[in-house]
């Protein structure tokens, strides 16, 4: 399953960069920046469609489907056919697939996959994180002083809290917070390159996969409130361990 994987969500990235290269166009759905594209939707049926044809019996759950497939399968394919639609329709070269697979419930496998920088993310659960192929790790970095992350607050969860955080990062670090768009963002935690994420505007499909990828390259995942991050929950932190518990500070 984990090969099948790969090779999937780098076909669907071939899929995607041809849309990319022509240019689409994005209409609106819940918000101003909650945008649909033709890209989403052909990227999306593909991997339905393949999922299917070799697992027929799986539950796929994927952000644009109407109604999940095969619901209380005992594999469930949970799927952002691209993440950073904004970023995409933009011609803005930094988006991703994300796929996660759950088994009975638990989280499985994951990938992220960067099609423009042919950058494939990669974990199994209790069986490390890679980046195509090489195995990676969270950095040590363990002061927010210029540290280097990104904070993305909305109005869904803990609004209170991310205002703090943001306030007090700006105010009393020299860290530096930059958003862009996607959960390609929180991978480069994985890989060591930036040192914090934290987001409370996400959905299960958005924040699976690169969850996974997170924990198994040694990072904290956890909700605002230092719990263990759960499916459903919209605020999600994540640092290396020395990091972290700083990190939280800032909410208070």
């Amino acid at each position: 399953m984990d090969e099948f994987l790969k090779i999937t969500i780098r076909s669907a990235g071939e899929i995607a960069k041809e849309y990319f290269t022509q240019g689409v166009s994005a209409t609106t759905k819940a918000n101003l920046g909650d945008l649909l594209t033709v890209a989403d939707k052909a990227v999306e049926n593909f991997l339905v469609q393949k999922i299917l044809a070799e697992y027929p019996d799986h539950h796929i759950h994927s952000e644009e489907l109407a109604e999940d497939i095969n619901p209380g399968g005992e594999y469930e394919w949970v799927i952002d056919p691209i993440d950073g639609t904004r970023n995409f329709a933009g011609a803005i070269p930094f988006w991703c697939h994300l796929i996660a697979i759950l088994k009975n419930g638990e989280p499985y496998l994951a990938a992220a996959y960067n099609p423009i920088a042919d950058e494939l993310f990669f974990a199994e659960a209790g069986k490390g994180a890679y980046l195509n192929g090489r195995q990676i790790k969270v950095n040590s970095v363990d002061t927010l002083d210029f540290s280097f992350g990104h904070i993305v607050r909305n109005t869904a969860q803990d609004v209170a809290g991310f205002k703090q955080l943001a306030l007090r990062v700006i105010n009393e670090t020299t860290a530096w917070a930059h958003n862009f768009g996607t959960m390609l963002s929180a991978c480069y935690v994985a890989a060591g390159g930036a040192d914090f994420f934290a987001i409370n505007c996400g959905y299960d499909h958005d924040y699976l996969a690169p969850a996974l990828i997170c924990a198994e390259a040694g990072a904290q995942v956890t909700d605002s409130e230092g719990n263990p991050w759960v499916r459903g929950r919209r605020d999600l932190v994540i640092a290396n361990p020395l990091l972290h518990a700083k990190l939280l500070q800032f909410f208070k």
